[in-house]
């Protein structure tokens, strides 16, 4: 009886490290960037006049907001008030008006390209907004977190006014609008939809993590992922939700992701820990890793005009990639 057990334990060990094994990709261009004083980077965009803008700092350290005007290969270091906290999230509105948020419930905004900009703070409490998207000129939707099991969806004007302000009892971390009535958000096992500029919200069917970012594509195609790993697709406007990685999964590797950019239905990247890089070319259902370069966090992944790969995270970690 036990000739027959151990063969087949044997023949399970094998199906689960062929399972396991991943598989390597690696990268044609590596560039770092330095970056003054390593700060905490947590987001970077191109706005339509090809300026890019990465928004940083740790929650209660100053706020970091560097740009670029060659493509993201050289960043400089924008003076910004000296009371100013970390920014999380940045966005642009239609008419190409910069927007970042972060510690404080703060905003900041500007229509000049950051040679000026408007700053308020929305409360004194320790809350920070995570997200921020602007789906027409007038409004703007943010998302925030207090904590673990506390989160709100904040709406104001472009003049940075407050229109109104939701509570929720879970963190909400990522909103995308997509005109001035449609948009999605996403935070702790929850993903939610909203057909009225952001007033009211309904609970779609993905759950299974701490979701923490969203890549829409169009009104019917779009992706989540979260700290534990998992990634979902909607193909259908959110309405059923495809699993297409599961972080639970024992025969899967333990991922912890922090962002998530899709190109188009088949390519998609997604980064996080420890210097993280994982990509897929087939819609999502099986996913590669690329070779480390670095071993700090990775808090964003974007795409700079010229088609190179933008990442960046903790300790000032700032690199510019082309796959092979």
């Amino acid at each position: 009886m036990k000739n027959r057990i151990y063969p087949s334990i044997f023949c399970c060990f094998l199906l689960l490290f062929s399972a396991c094994r991943k598989d390597l990709l690696h990268w044609q261009y590596v560039q770092q960037i330095s970056v003054a004083g390593n700060p905490q980077l947590n987001n970077a965009i191109f706005l339509p006049s090809g300026l890019g803008v990465i928004t940083g700092g740790a929650r209660f350290s100053k706020a970091e907001v560097l740009t670029s005007t060659d493509q993201g290969k050289t960043w400089q270091n924008k003076q910004l008030p000296n009371d100013s906290k970390g920014l999380f999230g940045a966005c642009y509105s239609p008419n190409g008006t910069f927007y970042s948020c972060g510690m404080y419930m703060s905003i900041f905004a500007s229509n000049n390209g950051l040679n000026s900009y408007e700053y308020k703070t929305l409360s004194g409490r320790e809350e920070f907004i995570a997200a921020v998207s602007f789906g027409d000129d007038e409004t703007g939707v943010a998302v925030s977190t207090l904590g673990t099991d506390s989160g709100a969806v904040i709406r104001f004007d472009k003049n940075l006014q407050l229109i109104s302000f939701q509570r929720y009892t879970i963190a909400l971390w990522d909103v995308k609008m997509l005109n001035g009535r449609l948009g999605f958000a996403v935070g702790s096992g929850l993903v939610m939809k909203t057909q009225d500029g952001g007033i009211n919200w309904l609970r779609l069917t993905a759950t299974g993590d701490n979701f923490n970012s969203i890549s829409v594509l169009d009104s019917n195609q779009m992706y989540v992922s979260g700290l534990s790993g998992y990634i979902l697709r909607s193909s259908d406007g959110g309405n059923t939700w495809q699993r297409l990685r599961n972080g639970s999964n024992l025969t899967l590797p333990d991922y912890q992701l922090w962002d998530l950019l899709f190109l188009d239905t088949q390519k998609g990247y997604a980064v996080g820990e420890k210097g993280l890089v994982i990509y897929t070319d087939d819609g999502g259902k099986h996913w590669a890793e690329f070779d480390k370069f670095t071993n700090n966090n990775l808090r964003f992944i974007s795409l700079c005009p010229d088609g190179k790969l933008l990442v960046g995270g903790e300790q000032g970690a700032l690199y510019r990639l082309q796959p092979k």
